[in-house]
């Protein structure tokens, strides 16, 4: 289990990074855009469309990984103030039902992907392309994010009995 872990991690890394390259594009897009806008009276055709869709992807591809380094938005402030097994409790109970909504949300995302392909299904604005290039993530990140959540009740079932301290805790 550890080295299916640790490899695990390291394709979170991957998400990660490919969050971070994104960013890095998109802020060359917007800087670039508004440069010739103001400079040479230029528009780079797509790049608000284009931005929309790096902030999506960014999102996406970050999720699984800020969960796995526990820096995700956590509001614990009643978590961490239960006696140490209560909290442990919540914890499960918390990452149980993350796993069944990221499954949930998973299946109907990739069912909702492949009817798309299959009707061919066109997004059209500056530039016209297929409507499931931009909801494959979203498929794909809640698949990861269900897997993490397996590892989370691992951890936390072989752990002390007690609430976790991440990095977003109080």
């Amino acid at each position: 289990m550890a080295a299916l872990a640790a490899f695990y991690g390291r394709v979170l890394n991957v998400c990660g990074i490919v969050s971070a390259l994104v960013i890095l594009a998109m802020t060359g897009l917007i800087v670039t855009d508004v440069a010739l806008r103001n400079l040479a009276g230029l528009v780079i055709r797509g790049s608000v469309e284009l931005t929309e869709y790096g902030l999506f992807l960014t999102a996406m591809m970050a999720t699984p990984w800020l969960l796995r380094q526990g820096r995700h938005i956590r509001i614990d402030v009643v978590v961490t103030r239960l006696p140490p097994r209560a909290g442990w409790v919540v914890e499960l109970l918390c990452d149980l039902a993350g796993l069944f909504l990221s499954v949930l949300l998973a299946a109907f995302s990739i069912i909702s992907t492949i009817r798309s392909a299959k009707a061919a299904t066109l997004i059209v604005k500056d530039y016209i392309i297929p409507e499931w290039w931009v909801q494959w993530p979203l498929g794909l990140m809640l698949v990861l994010l269900s897997i993490e959540f397996v590892f989370r009740i691992h951890r936390l079932a072989t752990g002390p009995r007690q609430a976790r301290i991440e990095g977003g805790s109080v």
